[in-house]
C-alpha cells in the first residue's frame, strides 16, 4: 500500500481503468444483449412519449371485425378487393398502399387486374429472411437496383399472382426483422432477390407519392420512379453526425434515409395507436361517399386488424398489434425525415464522453471537495442521469439513436470504483494518522479520540491510578557537551526501552518530554494490581537502562560530564484522566496530587542516592518485605511531611559502571559514589548505608 500512498493518482487511474473495462466489455462480448437492454428501455420511452394527436397524412383502411361481419369472412373474393381498390382510387388519395400479399392466382384476378392497372397502388411482396424457410409462390416484381453489402439476402418469396405481375405495378416488401424477444423494431430497408434490391413498403410508397397524379386513380402509370433507392453514403460521408449508411432516390432530391451498417431502418413508434386515423373497409365498400373526404390526398394504407388474419405482431407499444401499424409508423418517420440512426462516428464520440466523465470524476475525487468517497456515487448517478437524459433528448429532438448503456454504466461504475479507491486512500490515511496519534498519545486515548467527535469542553474521568515518573540524571550537562545527533540517538534508545518495559507490565506511557517519562496504570483500563505492576516496571526499567547509560570512557569526580543514571518516582492515588483545551488544540493529562508526588520523588532520588523512591499510597499496596524505609521528607510544593520508601534489593538492579571502577582503582578511593558505591553498600550492616544527605555531594546532588 506504500506505493499508493506515494502515488495516489495511480490508484485513481487504476480504478477508472477497471471501471472502463467493466463498462465496455459487455458491449464487446455480448453486443446483442446490450442492444436488447437499450431497445427495451426505448420501448418504455415510446410508450410514454407516443403522441396522441391524430395523424392526418395517413389513413388506414382497415379490414376489421365489422368488415368481416358486413362483407363476409376472409379471404374475400378478388372482385371485392378490386371494388375496394377502385373505391379508394375514386377518393383520389396521394398514394394507395396495399399491405396484403396477393401471391396465389384466384378466380376474379382479371377484375382485380383492371382495378390495379387503373389505380396503380403499391402492392406488397413478402420475402423470407430465414434460410430454413424457402417458399416460392407467385412472381417477384420490381427490383431495378443491384444488391450491395447492406442488402439482406432473401431465401424465398411470396410475390404477385401472374395476372397482377404482368402489370409490373410498384411493389414494396413487408418482410419484418423480429428481435429475439419477438418485437419488431427494425425493417430491412432493402432485400436482395435474384440480384436485385427490393425496398420496403414505406420506401416504395414514398417514391410513388413523389410521382404525382394523373387521371382518376392516383399516381401516373409509370411504375417505379427513376431507378429506386440506391446506396448514397457510407461511414457518415465525412460528417461525425452522419449515418453509417444512407439511401437516396433520384426522384426525391434532398431526401436521405439513414440506415445502420446492416442496412436496417429503425422504426420509431412516435404515434399512439389512437393517433392513427382508421376507416373501416366496410364503410369504403358500402358507404363510399361518407368516407371519401377522409381519403382524399392522403396515403391510404390498406390492411387488416381483424383477429385471425395472421397479421399479428408485437411492437414496443403492445404485445399484440397489426403488422399494418409497423408500416404506418415507418411511413410517418419517412415523411418527417425522423428515422432514428446512430452516427457513424459514435465509437469516437463515446470514447470522448468516457474521457469527460472520467475527468469529472477524477476532479471530484482528488480536488478535496469534502467526503469524496460519499459524494462520488451521487455524482456518478448524476452523470448517468445526464447521459441517459441526453440520449432521450437526442432521440426526441434529433432522431439520433445514441447507445447510452456504456456511458451510463461507466458513470456509475467509475464513481463507485473511484469512491472505493478514495475510501481506501482515506482509510489508509486515517490509519497512518491513528498510528501517529497513538505514538504521541496513549493508544487507548488515541482510539477514543478517533471514535469521538472533537469537543471544546473539558473531558475528565476520576480514576485510582499508579504513576511512574522517570528522568535521566546529569542529562542537562551531557546535552551541553555532546553532539545533538548523539543525544537524539540516546533519547530514542531510552524511550524505546522505557515504552517496551512499561507496556510489558500493563502500563501506558503518557508523556515523553526530553529525558523525562511519565507512565500510568489503571487509567485507560481496569488493573486491580496496578501498584505492584508499577513497582515491577520500575525495577525492570532501572535494570534495562543500566548498560545504555554506562560510561564509555574513564570518568573522575572532577569531570565536567558525570555518568548517567535513571531516577524513578512511584506513587498511587485518586486523579482525573482526560483532555482539556479548545477543540482545535487539545491536551491529554492525568491530574492529581499523585502525579506531583511521583515527580517530586523522582527529583529526590538524586539527593538520596537511590534509583527508585516510592510514595506512601503506593507503598501501602505493596508487601512490607518489598520496601525499605527511607524517612519522612518535606517535599517542595506539598506542604507536609511525606513518608518515603525505597524498593528492597535496589542495589541488585545496578550494574557496576566500568569507567567509575577504573577511576576508583587508579585513585585507591573506594568511597566514590555511583554504581560502584551501591555495590559496596550491599555489604554494610545498615539498610541506610549509601544514603547521604544532599549536602554531602558537590552541588547538593548525588552524582550517579
Amino acid at each position: 500500500m506504500r506505493f499508493w500512498h506515494r502515488h495516489p493518482w495511480a490508484l485513481r487511474a487504476l480504478a477508472l481503468a477497471l471501471a472502463a473495462v467493466a463498462a465496455t466489455l459487455p458491449g464487446l462480448l455480448w453486443p446483442r444483449a446490450v442492444a436488447s437492454l437499450e431497445d427495451r428501455a426505448a420501448d418504455m420511452y415510446w410508450r410514454l412519449a407516443a403522441s396522441g394527436q391524430a395523424e392526418g397524412r395517413i389513413v388506414i383502411v382497415d379490414i376489421d371485425e365489422r368488415s368481416l361481419r358486413e362483407i363476409g369472412p376472409w379471404p374475400w373474393p378478388r372482385e371485392t378487393l378490386a371494388q375496394l381498390v377502385g373505391r379508394i382510387a375514386d377518393a383520389r388519395p396521394g398514394v394507395q398502399v396495399v399491405d396484403i400479399v396477393l401471391a396465389e392466382p384466384r378466380e376474379g384476378d382479371d377484375a382485380l387486374r383492371l382495378a390495379v392497372e387503373r389505380a396503380r397502388p403499391v402492392l406488397a411482396q413478402l420475402f423470407s429472411l430465414d434460410p430454413v424457410v424457402a417458399p416460392a409462390v407467385g412472381a417477384v416484381v420490381g427490383g431495378q437496383v443491384p444488391c450491395d453489402a447492406t442488402t439482406l439476402q432473401s431465401f424465398g418469396h411470396y410475390g404477385l399472382a401472374p395476372a397482377l405481375a404482368e402489370l409490373q405495378p410498384p411493389t414494396g416488401h413487408i418482410a419484418p426483422r423480429v428481435d429475439a424477444d419477438g418485437v419488431i423494431r427494425h425493417l430491412p430497408a432493402r432485400v436482395c432477390h435474384a440480384g436485385s434490391a427490393h425496398e420496403t413498403l414505406g420506401l416504395a410508397a414514398l417514391l410513388q407519392l413523389a410521382a404525382g397524379h394523373d387521371g382518376i386513380g392516383g399516381a401516373r402509370a409509370v411504375g417505379h420512379v427513376a431507378a429506386g433507392w440506391e446506396l448514397a453514403a457510407r461511414a457518415g460521408d465525412g460528417r461525425w453526425w452522419g449515418p453509417p449508411v444512407s439511401l437516396r432516390a433520384s426522384g426525391l432530391p434532398g431526401v436521405e434515409v439513414p440506415l445502420d451498417a446492416r442496412g436496417m431502418m429503425r422504426v420509431p413508434y412516435r404515434l399512439a395507436r389512437e393517433a392513427l386515423v382508421s376507416v373501416s373497409a366496410a364503410d369504403v365498400l358500402l358507404r363510399p361517399e361518407a368516407v371519401r373526404p377522409a381519403l382524399a390526398g392522403t396515403i391510404v394504407l390498406v390492411g387488416s386488424t381483424a383477429f385471425g388474419m395472421a397479421d399479428t405482431v408485437a411492437t414496443p407499444l403492445g404485445a399484440v398489434a397489426s403488422g399494418l401499424e409497423v408500416h404506418a409508423q415507418a411511413l410517418v418517420a419517412l415523411l418527417d425525415d425522423a428515422v432514428p440512426y446512430t452516427p457513424a462516428a459514435w465509437p469516437r464520440i463515446q470514447a470522448m464522453l468516457l474521457i469527460v466523465v472520467a475527468a469529472l470524476l477524477w476532479f471530484a475525487g482528488s480536488a478535496g471537495l469534502g467526503a469524496p468517497a460519499k459524494r462520488l456515487p451521487l455524482l456518478g448517478i448524476g452523470l448517468a442521469t445526464v447521459a441517459l437524459g441526453g440520449a432521450v433528448v437526442a432521440l426526441h429532438l434529433g432522431s439520433l439513436w445514441l447507445p447510452w448503456l456504456t456511458v451510463v454504466a461507466f458513470s456509475i461504475l467509475g464513481a463507485m470504483s473511484l469512491a472505493t479507491a478514495e475510501h481506501a486512500l482515506a482509510r489508509a490515511q486515517r490509519e497512518r494518522l491513528s498510528a501517529h496519534l497513538g505514538a504521541y498519545l496513549p493508544a487507548p486515548v488515541a482510539e477514543r479520540l478517533m471514535a469521538s467527535e472533537p469537543s471544546g469542553e473539558p473531558q475528565f474521568e476520576p480514576r485510582e491510578v499508579s504513576i511512574l515518573t522517570a528522568a535521566v540524571r546529569n542529562f542537562p550537562a551531557l546535552a551541553a557537551e555532546a553532539p545533538a545527533q548523539e543525544l537524539a540517538a540516546l533519547l530514542h534508545a531510552y524511550a524505546c526501552l522505557a515504552v517496551h518495559v512499561v507496556e510489558r507490565h500493563g502500563g501506558v506511557v503518557e508523556h515523553v518530554v526530553g529525558d523525562t517519562l511519565t507512565a500510568v496504570w489503571n487509567a485507560a483500563g481496569d488493573c486491580s494490581d496496578h501498584a505492584r505492576r508499577a513497582a515491577d516496571a520500575a525495577r525492570d526499567l532501572v535494570r534495562a537502562t543500566g548498560e545504555l547509560f554506562a560510561s564509555r570512557r574513564p570518568v573522575s569526580e572532577s569531570a565536567h560530564v558525570q555518568p548517567l543514571a535513571l531516577g524513578i518516582g512511584l506513587e498511587s492515588g485518586a486523579v482525573v484522566v482526560g483532555s482539556y483545551g479548545p477543540a482545535r488544540r487539545r491536551a491529554h493529562a492525568t491530574l492529581g496530587e499523585a502525579v506531583s508526588l511521583a515527580l517530586r520523588l523522582q527529583q529526590l532520588t538524586a539527593d538520596l542516592s537511590l534509583p527508585i523512591l516510592v510514595g506512601p499510597h503506593l507503598a501501602a499496596q505493596l508487601p512490607a518485605s518489598a520496601l525499605v524505609q527511607v524517612g519522612d521528607y518535606l517535599l517542595e510544593g506539598v506542604g507536609r511531611d511525606v513518608r518515603v520508601s525505597g524498593l528492597a534489593g535496589w542495589a541488585d538492579l545496578l550494574a557496576t559502571d566500568s569507567a567509575w571502577a577504573a577511576s576508583a582503582t587508579a585513585t585507591g578511593d573506594t568511597s566514590i559514589p555511583g554504581a560502584l558505591g551501591h555495590r559496596a553498600a550491599r555489604s554494610g550492616s545498615s539498610a541506610g548505608i549509601g544514603i547521604m544527605p544532599a549536602a554531602a555531594t558537590p552541588g547538593g546532588r548525588w552524582r550517579a
